[in-house]
Parts: structure tokens; sequence; C-alpha cells
């Protein structure tokens, strides 16, 4: 159901893992106390404390996950999830900016939680950005996310910077889809005739899906290669429980350990899907 479907992905337009990973490297080592790891630290906690564990709680460790996708995409997953989406200790510009500048080339973050927040950062090889979309603060205010001023405020229809493709442009619109309308009109219908219809259950999903999340599954559809990557939500969880799945599944990954002004904010962590080797849509 839409009001608890929450994903968090970076895609940045270029297929050179090395680079990028090179990029990420020098860009999050120029703050203070910050080191990239050659190895996953050990941990005191066991798999079930660490995945219910706050993240204020969680070891001190930032993690990134690297994925092939179509079109010349790479998928980025991060720990903690709004790492590239935050400006660095002093900087002017959010971390996805000053990396597509480090790597002369696009990158966009798609932001969706479960109070059907929904953002999209876009940001340039020149550093430019532009935000689209809401993400409520603790007093209410729908036009900042993070340090940076939401320029259209409101429901996203379209990329506004970067210039992408035809499909990708179409999936911004997806919730227009006549289709969807025609789902709900037979759904009211069963729920009048045949409201303990199996027909009527399997209906369910399609018709509460919020339009973020009808986004940000279409985008996997166009980007994900493999559909393995795109829904892995709670990174540092995986990178203990499930190692070799992320290595099957093509994933690059990087550790970090944060500068010394990492604070982590006390806000309680959505817990992440299960691993499912039978639903590649929600296969973390």
């Amino acid at each position: 159901m839409f009001d608890r479907y929450y994903n968090f992905t970076t895609c940045i337009r270029s297929n050179n893992l090395a680079a990028i990973a090179q990029a990420l490297t020098r860009l999050l080592e120029q703050e203070e106390g910050c080191r990239r790891l050659t190895h996953l630290p050990q941990i005191a906690s066991d798999l079930e404390q660490l995945h219910n564990l706050p993240a204020w709680e969680r070891p001190r460790l930032w993690v990134i996950s690297l994925c092939e996708g179509k079109g010349g995409w790479t998928i980025v997953k991060t720990w903690i999830a709004a790492l590239l989406c935050a400006r660095a200790e002093g900087a002017s510009r959010p971390r996805l900016s000053a990396l597509a500048m480090e790597l002369g080339c696009d990158a966009f973050h798609f932001w969706v939680t479960p109070d059907i927040n929904c953002v999209l950062l876009e940001a340039d090889s020149t550093g430019r950005i532009f935000i689209s979309g809401s993400a409520d603060d603790e007093e209410g205010e729908s036009y900042k996310f993070y340090d940076e001023q939401i320029d259209a405020p409101d429901i996203i229809s379209q990329f506004s910077l970067l210039e992408v493709s035809q499909s990708m442009q179409a999936v911004m619109r997806v919730y227009e889809d006549p289709e969807i309308a025609r789902i709900e009109v037979e759904y009211e219908r069963l729920l009048v005739e045949a409201p303990d219809s199996e027909l009527l259950f399997n209906l369910e999903d399609e018709v509460f899906k919020g339009y973020a999340e009808r986004i940000d599954n279409a985008l996997a559809e166009v980007i994900d290669k493999s559909k393995s990557c795109w829904y892995l939500r709670d990174l540092l969880y995986y990178v203990y429980a499930e190692p070799q799945q992320l290595e099957d599944k093509g994933a690059q990954l990087l550790y970090f350990q944060p500068p010394t002004t990492y604070n982590p904010h006390p806000v309680i962590l959505l817990p992440p899907e299960p691993l499912s080797e039978d639903d590649e849509d929600e296969s973390f």
C-alpha cells in the first residue's frame, strides 16, 4: 500500500563504475576525518538487532553500492539514504552537485517516503541543481529539501533540468495512464458486486499505490537492468546480512569512515523489505 512505500535512489549518467568510485572517494575524503575503508568493519550487533536499530545507534559507517543500469546510467544506493542529497560541512552545494561536477556528467536522486513526500533532485555536469516535489520538515514546510530550496513545490511531472530519454520523461507522468483509471473503476464495481472476490483483492495493491510509488516503480523498469538494485533500501543491513547476494547481483560496494562532523539525526528507520528470489521487484 502507498502509505508504507519508501525508496531512495541516485542515478549517475555514466557506466564507468571505477571512475564513479574514484570520484566519490575523492569527494568524501575531502571532509575532515572521512576515509575509505578497504574492508567492511566487524560489528558487535547481531543481524536482528542491527535490522531494528535507529540510525543514531547504528555503527558509524557510510556504505555506497554501485550497480550498472540501462541507458548508460549507474544506480547508486547509499547508507545513509540522504548522503548525496545533503551538503558536507561548510559546503555551498549538495554532495550530488559536487559529484556531478567532479565526473562531468548528469545525475539525479529520487526520494519517496511513506508520508507521500516525493522529491526529484537533478544535478547537471556544471553543478546546477533543480528540485521538484515536496518534503515536509518538522514545521510542516514543503519548500526545502535538506539545505536546498525546492524550485517547483508541486506534483512532479517531468525532468526540468536534465535532458533525458523520452521513456524517462514519460515515467514522470505514469500516474496519468488511462489504464489506472480503468482499474479503479473495476475495483469500485467489484467492491459493490463481489466484495469477497479474489480479483478485488488482486487489484488492491495497484489501486492504492501513490503517485510517487508509481513513478518510482516505472523508473526502475526503465533504468534497472536486472531489477535487483533499485529496491535495496537498507544498505547497511544488507552488506552484513547478504554480502554474497549483493556480489552476485553485481553491486560494487564502497565503505567509508564518516567525517568527524557526522551526527545522525534521531529518526527511526523503516525496516527493510525481506530478500526474495521470487519477486524481482522486491528483491531487497
